[in-house]
């Protein structure tokens, strides 16, 4: 039994890699289960016994961590921000190095064009799962109440993903070169200035309070 365990997951990340290779060479729109399978070197038919489908597939290929991280409980915990400096810091880290590996692997490019076609199954699948990791993340690292986090975030992640499709057609965004470095140390740059103005304003306000929690200080407000 452990074998067979051994076995199907061996196959499972040969096929996830094959996926990816074909995803990045072709995009989204042109990935077939035969394509995949052939890179793979595997039957269609075990996509479909471990997938359920090419839906199966990418859904489960954008929440396996590779592109959104997956955080535990006691990871989290030691993340936890212990004043407003510190959840800045932590909003603008997290935004910032996903972002960087999302302009490292073209793969990864293809899947946030999803968001931009329109009624096509496979791009409508890939964005409802990218959005809920999104979600999820974004959940874990609020660490704030009584603030709308998910629209903060709507704004700084949908800018960012804009700026990286706009990058990889080497188009520029007020001025900026954003096919180099210099370009994008500036917009990280004003990512953390945004997100450092939000965490300070959670201590400043006159509704705000650091409330301690165990072995940390966490941030609500009332």
């Amino acid at each position: 039994m452990e074998k067979v365990k051994r076995n199907r997951t061996k196959t499972t990340e040969r096929i996830i890699d094959a996926f990816e290779e074909v995803l990045a060479e072709r995009g989204l729109q042109s990935v077939g289960v035969n394509r995949v399978a052939e890179r793979a070197g595997v039957s269609k038919v075990l996509i479909y016994r471990y997938f359920g489908g090419l839906e199966g597939l990418i859904s489960y290929y954008i929440k396996m961590g590779r592109l959104y991280p997956n955080f535990s409980e006691s990871v989290l915990e030691q993340l936890r921000p212990s004043n407003e400096d510190e959840l800045g810091r932590l909003w603008h880290k997290q935004l910032t190095q996903l972002f960087r590996q999302f302009r490292s692997n073209k793969a990864s490019r293809e899947l946030l064009k999803a968001n931009t076609f329109a009624n096509d199954l496979t791009a409508d699948v890939a964005s409802r799962a990218q959005d809920e990791e999104i979600t999820r993340l974004i959940g874990q690292f609020s660490f704030v109440t009584d603030v709308d986090n998910e629209a903060i975030s709507a704004v700084t992640i949908g800018a960012m993903s804009y700026l990286t499709l706009l990058a990889d057609h080497n188009r520029t965004m007020a001025g900026i070169n954003l096919r180099s470095e210099e370009g994008w140390r500036r917009i990280e740059h004003a990512i953390k200035l945004i997100y450092s103005s939000i965490g300070k304003r959670a201590v400043d306000s006159e509704n705000s309070t650091l409330i301690k929690a165990e072995n940390t200080l966490g941030i609500y407000w009332k």
